[in-house]
């Protein structure tokens, strides 16, 4: 057997992608200009006669230089956490869509009994996350690029219902909020009607399913203020205005030290700024399809799997999942009663999932007060 490695193997495609990512950052015409000028630059300083003065000031420059990158360097940075505080908040953004798009799910399959409208909510969640994506990356669900035929093909989406969404001009994800909240009220007033819920529970249902709506649609509207809002124009203008006054003044000052190693060094330094540039440029949008943005197909493709697992343990667990298999509903025992019927042999027959909340003297007295419950409780047999 061979040793195992230290590092996992990256596969060669993936490396290729990434070569390819940093070299589209990095080459550029620029890259050349900066060559030639302080190539041009070290050149004209070295055939300076040693006596000149000014050869004498450059050197002496220095400190005033490393005090100019030092505030180059910190808008650098400043520049960089921004993009970053940018990109970051997309990602919450987008974990709180993905955590409500499955809990709506979930609070239909607990208290909608009406199939047709949980197979509809389900579908307009998935429905949700995928029209999210189309309009951060500047489309439309129906677009070839995006997944409306797609979602066609699966059923979640009739063609019917995707023909009206390419008609209107108001954002498509709204109109997944606008129908959800229609089945949600739907779906309990029909609950209410045939008499499964008293009114306080369908409000309470009302109110928490409307709650995870609103966060939906409020996680979708911050997706759209980062997207909408960039950094301040002149903040780059004046980052790069720093950053030419820095290069050009710092090559004059290290040709006389450095002598025809000085372009390439500035040449490096250059090659490090414009990636962190370039960085911070990418995620400055984090909606979009470069290395560095977030995985929205990943995060549409969690919901609609989530989703479809939530329906799919509704119909595959063949008890009442509140008491749990082979359980009765025991009422009015104490959890010091439930503790000691676990080592018992009629533990099977007794367990149940309720508690009772009393006080009382010993736990002696509270398992002989539930023996006496239990036999007058017709319920247990």
């Amino acid at each position: 057997m061979g040793e195992t490695p230290l590092l996992p193997a990256i596969p060669s495609n993936k490396f290729k992608h990434k070569i390819k990512f940093l070299s589209d950052m990095i080459v550029g015409i620029d890259l050349l200009a900066v060559l030639l000028a302080s190539i041009t630059i070290t050149l004209w300083i070295n055939q300076m006669d040693h006596e000149n003065a000014w050869l004498s000031f450059l050197s002496e420059s220095k400190p005033a230089i490393s005090t100019l990158g030092a505030f180059y360097s910190f808008s650098l940075v400043f520049r960089t956490n921004i993009c970053y505080a940018r990109w970051w908040e997309g990602r919450s953004l987008w974990g709180t869509m993905i955590v409500n798009s499955i809990r709506i799910a979930q609070q239909a399959r607990l208290w909608i009994h009406d199939e047709s409208l949980v197979d509809r909510l389900n579908c307009l969640g998935i429905m949700f996350s995928y029209t999210c994506k189309a309009q951060l990356r500047g489309n439309r669900i129906e677009d070839d690029e995006e997944d409306g035929a797609e979602l066609v093909l699966k059923g979640v989406l009739a063609q019917e219902e995707l023909d009206m969404m390419a008609r209107q001009t108001a954002w498509q994800a709204y109109y997944c909020i606008d129908a959800m909240r229609a089945v949600v009220d739907e779906g309990l007033k029909g609950e209410t009607e045939r008499g499964n819920f008293p009114d306080w529970r369908k409000n309470a249902a009302h109110r928490a399913m409307e709650n995870t709506i609103d966060v939906l649609a409020s996680s979708h509207g911050g997706c759209i203020k980062v997207r909408s809002t960039g950094l301040p124009v002149a903040y780059d203008d004046i980052l790069y205005s720093i950053g030419g006054i820095f290069f050009t003044a710092a090559c004059a000052a290290w040709a006389p030290g450095t002598g025809l190693y000085n372009p390439i060094l500035v040449l490096t330094i250059y090659i490090v700024v414009k990636m962190i540039i370039g960085l911070g440029n990418d995620m400055e949008d984090p909606f979009g399809r470069d290395e560095s943005d977030l995985p929205l197909e990943k995060y549409c493709m969690t919901v609609e799997y989530q989703i479809n697992a939530v329906d799919e343990r509704s119909h595959m667990i063949p008890y009442n999942i509140a008491y749990g298999p082979g359980s009765k509903p025991v009422r009015n025992l104490s959890f010091s009663t439930l503790r000691r019927l676990k080592t018992s042999s009629s533990y099977s027959t007794f367990f149940s999932v309720g508690t009772r909340s009393r006080s009382s003297k010993s736990e002696q007295d509270d398992f002989e007060h539930d023996q006496m419950m239990l036999e007058m409780d017709p319920l247990v047999v």
